[in-house]
């Protein structure tokens, strides 16, 4: 199987500059090796929509980030990255 293409939301490409350099390497870095196979990875959101489901990826202890897979087009889109604390309020 292809690895899934990442792409970044505007939301996600700020919450990436407001990180200090070595934890946004950290969360690139860990976004790029779900690409094989995104499933392994990741925890369905509860609360997403069912037809378009949103799932969290963890980073580290601390930090989540939220993506939504797309099978058809083999794309993962990053929607968010956030200190886990704050993350699951918009969800």
């Amino acid at each position: 199987m292809s690895p899934y293409q990442v792409k970044y939301t505007p939301r996600a490409d700020r919450d990436l500059e407001k990180l200090a350099p070595e934890t946004a390497r950290q969360v690139i870095r860990k976004i790029h090796e779900i690409q094989e196979d995104p499933y392994r990875y990741v925890k369905k959101i509860k609360a997403s929509n069912p037809r378009h489901p949103i799932y969290s990826v963890r980073i580290r202890r601390g930090m989540r980030a939220f993506i939504s897979i797309h099978d058809d087009v083999l794309i993962i889109h990053v929607l968010e990255v956030e200190n886990r604390k704050t993350a699951y309020r918009d969800f």
